[in-house]
């Protein structure tokens, strides 16, 4: 995706609700906008999170004089399973407890304003970091059935921790394939946007310990990819690389974005 585009669709985007009908005026699919508006709403946490908790006790002062934390959390830009922590900490209740005993606790406003929060919050709720695993395990199944599909034979990242291996990428390949000119030896799957800052944590964290340890290999940002981002003359792919034919990356690409 070029750079231009790219800042039209994050600037495009407030909320869940935009998703549908940017991904319509930008004709990408949901999944690539949705990736986009989780990676922005991450970024402006981080640079908001450290003020609005300073108003903790005034966020618990507004809960008690009758707003919803929800709407605490609308009027705070944040999302609605942080302003539960906030309150709960404010109140002296331990949230871990307090929200994995949600339905033994008696019904009272607290409990019913937590669970609204916790349904409302498509990023940092439970249920979000949920799904969010289960598309990163999407993205692997599809690269392990295309392996396979190809006749190429690997490692898995489990494999590798049992050979007591330290740095592991999802698959090591038996023997190096060329793909578009490359040998490669590693193949690394990414359920996101690969944006500027996605990209160079990831760099830093993985992929120069995997050149280092492996050679050269490819990344599969399975929701794009900024079109200015290197690694080294390594690879970079998306969806787009294994074709449209296979209903599993339509799975992906459309899996639920919000409840």
């Amino acid at each position: 995706m070029d750079i231009d585009t790219y800042e039209q669709i994050y600037g495009a985007l407030d909320g869940v609700e935009d998703v549908v009908r940017v991904a319509e005026h930008f004709c990408q699919p949901v999944g690539v906008i949705y990736s986009i508006l989780n990676q922005k709403t991450i970024e402006e946490v981080k640079k908001n999170f450290s003020r609005v908790k300073n108003k903790s006790k005034a966020h618990l002062q507004h809960w008690k004089k009758g707003r919803s934390i929800v709407q605490i959390a609308k009027r705070n830009h944040i999302p609605a399973t942080l302003m539960v922590s906030m309150i709960l900490k404010e109140m002296g209740i331990p949230k871990k407890s307090f929200v994995k005993n949600l339905d033994d606790t008696p019904d009272t406003r607290l409990k019913k304003e937590v669970q609204e929060a916790i349904d409302s919050d498509f990023f940092f709720s439970p249920r979000a970091h949920e799904m969010h695993a289960i598309k990163g395990q999407l993205g692997e199944s599809i690269l392990e059935a295309w392996l396979v599909d190809q006749g190429i034979t690997f490692s898995t990242e489990e494999d590798l921790r049992e050979i007591g291996m330290a740095k592991t990428p999802d698959f090591f390949l038996d023997e190096d394939v060329e793909i578009e000119g490359k040998k490669i030896s590693w193949i690394e799957s990414k359920a996101l946007f690969g944006d500027e800052k996605e990209h160079q944590y990831y760099v830093k964290k993985q992929f120069t310990d995997y050149e280092e340890s492996y050679g050269t290999g490819m990344v599969v940002y399975w929701y794009g990819f900024l079109d200015t981002i290197t690694l080294n003359g390594h690879l970079i792919k998306d969806y787009r690389f294994f074709g449209k034919d296979w209903s599993i990356i339509d799975e992906l690409l459309n899996y639920e974005t919000q409840w």
